[in-house]
């Protein structure tokens, strides 16, 4: 066969089409009934015999004698002969990982060695020769040889209903998109400038036919959380098994949307949840038993949309939070003062603290206290945040928000010194007059509003713009945690939706800055992180300048308090 890169191209998104819920097939066998065990199976051994003809056909022999194998073992499970057990879906579940893996390297998978899984499979036939028992020919011995369906001719009205793009290039056009919208509001103000009806006609024109094509392309970025489900279910169960646990994943809304960049970062603090869940939450049987609890535990995932936010819960019924036991290792550790009251939320929230765990031991699977730190970090890259609550001896449930999309973000324009910034429009609350008699001191202070002091940061003086505030400034209002704080910026321009750009490897990452993005007027101009902003000007005013419950000891350059991964 001559080695054409297209044709292993095609071969690759062939398997991989075929593998795409997989895990989710295979684990559905435990559960399934007498009554739709068969159509399962079935599923099964559809995508191990589609990816058995195409593996023969690009000279990919043992990855087609390996899904052959995979037919012989399903066979006997359909006809009832070989009954589901857990040792054979693990067994599937990682012969079909092989085969994921030589999938994505079809020319590797020309010469590997299966005998190993070969052999793994046959003992579930307790067939001493994996030759004899699972291979192609024996098969063809006991049964009757297909014959290949014969083409029918094509239907008149066939037509190609869908095509994969390359998601690089979906992210290009969704960049093309954004700069389409920003030469746009250049047209518009144009059109208001010169006073000219029919340019304005023009503008409005293409503005309408703009947001028509720049929600049309979104969508297309827009994927079903479901997409991820699949290996949760995978997780849970092998986290259960290495552990002696038992638990079951309950998930709902799984149709609900978000932007594929979301849901691969969503990722690993998903894992890390979940994993923590199956270590510290859920109980062993036996104590769930001796509690009144059942044996196999739940531990549960939904989703659902809030306005522009996705809301994802992850709980379990399991041992719950001790809150008390954080507090004293929070204590002993320097972390906390001794002589703070304790407070049932701020002790919750220290599970976020890095290096803090209730783990007595260090474990495969957690107990070194870095975990839940990477998933606030996670969630906040998101421009997200994460709650938790818990009951003891009841169960604990993480509850994360996030928006549906980081491609293109309401903000409002600010003008700080000449230069123009947006903030995310997600945080701001409300805009305000900076009353004249308010002392600034090094770009931070304090303003009473409604009753209660509202601490300041003077953007002017945080990207060093100059440090004295004109008369007249304005106090944009923004949530941080369960309080509010105020940015001083020398003028409000109004809303406008940005296309975040980020600012490159060069720069990296620079503390209260979410990214950048180009003005009407085709200038650059950055995107604020207000909560990184807040953090940034905490850490250099030395004190706690919130008005918030936060625990001492966190501040900025501690990321963030961990359940226990």
């Amino acid at each position: 066969m001559v080695e054409d890169d297209k044709i292993f191209e095609l071969f690759a998104e062939s398997c991989l089409e075929q593998l795409r819920g997989i895990e989710a097939a295979i684990l559905d066998l435990e559960s399934a009934g007498p009554g739709v065990l068969g159509p399962k199976v079935a599923a099964v051994f559809r995508a191990a015999h589609t990816i058995k003809g195409d593996a023969g056909a690009v000279g990919a022999r043992p990855l087609a004698d390996l899904s052959h194998a995979v037919e012989s073992v399903l066979d006997p499970v359909r006809d009832g002969r070989l009954p589901v057990t857990p040792r054979l879906i693990g067994e599937l579940l990682a012969v079909f990982d092989v085969i994921k893996s030589m999938a994505e390297d079809p020319v590797a998978a020309r010469s590997r060695d299966v005998a190993t899984e070969m052999a793994r499979l046959a003992r579930l036939l307790d067939q001493p020769d994996p030759a004899m028992a699972l291979s192609p020919d024996a098969g063809a011995a006991s049964h009757p040889a297909e014959a290949p369906a014969a083409p029918g001719p094509p239907h008149p009205d066939e037509r190609i209903r869908k095509l994969a793009i390359p998601a690089r290039e979906l992210d290009i056009l969704v960049d093309r998109i954004g700069e389409l919208g920003i030469a746009q509001a250049r047209l518009a103000s144009l059109s208001q400038r010169r006073r000219d009806g029919e340019l304005r006609d023009v503008a409005e024109e293409v503005e309408r036919l703009a947001a028509l094509l720049r929600d049309q392309v979104l969508g297309l970025r827009m994927l079903p959380i479901k997409v991820s489900f699949p290996k949760y279910r995978r997780l849970v169960r092998d986290a259960c098994a290495s552990l002696g646990k038992d638990a079951d994943l309950v998930m709902d809304g799984e149709n609900t949307e978000l932007d594929k960049a979301i849901i691969e970062q969503l990722n690993t603090p998903c894992i890390h949840l979940l994993r923590n869940a199956v270590d510290h939450g859920i109980e062993a049987p036996h104590v769930r038993q001796g509690l009144g609890k059942p044996r196999r535990g739940t531990i549960s995932l939904s989703v659902r949309q809030d306005g522009n936010d996705v809301v994802i819960a992850l709980g379990d019924d399991g041992a719950g939070i001790d809150g008390k036991k954080l507090w004293q290792k929070a204590v002993a550790a320097g972390r906390l003062d001794p002589a703070r009251a304790y407070d049932r939320q701020a002790a919750l929230d220290l599970i976020f603290l890095p290096g803090l765990s209730t783990a007595e031991t260090v474990g495969a699977v957690s107990g070194r206290g870095v975990g839940m730190d990477a998933v606030r970090e996670g969630i906040a890259a998101l421009r997200g945040r994460i709650d938790v609550a818990s009951t003891p001896g009841q169960g604990a449930t993480f509850t994360m928000r996030l928006p549906v999309s980081l491609a293109i973000i309401d903000c409002l324009e600010v003008r700080v010194a000449g230069e123009t910034y947006y903030l995310h429009l997600d945080y701001v609350e409300e805009c305000l007059e900076l009353p004249p008699a308010t002392a600034l001191h090094q770009g931070r202070g304090i303003m009473e509003l409604r009753g209660s002091a509202m601490p300041l940061v003077c953007l002017r003086h945080f990207f060093d713009l100059g440090r004295e505030a004109p008369s007249g400034s304005h106090v944009v209002t923004v949530r941080r945690d369960e309080g509010r704080a105020g940015i001083v910026v020398d003028a409000v321009v109004g809303r406008k939706q940005a296309v975040l750009k980020h600012l490159g490897r060069a720069l990296g990452k620079v503390p209260g800055v979410l990214g950048g993005t180009v003005t009407e007027a085709g200038d650059m101009a950055l995107v604020v992180d207000v909560p990184g902003l807040l953090r940034a000007a905490l850490a250099e005013s030395g004190r706690a300048f919130d008005n918030t419950a936060a625990p001492s000891g966190t501040g900025h350059g501690q990321a963030a308090p961990e359940r226990e991964s």
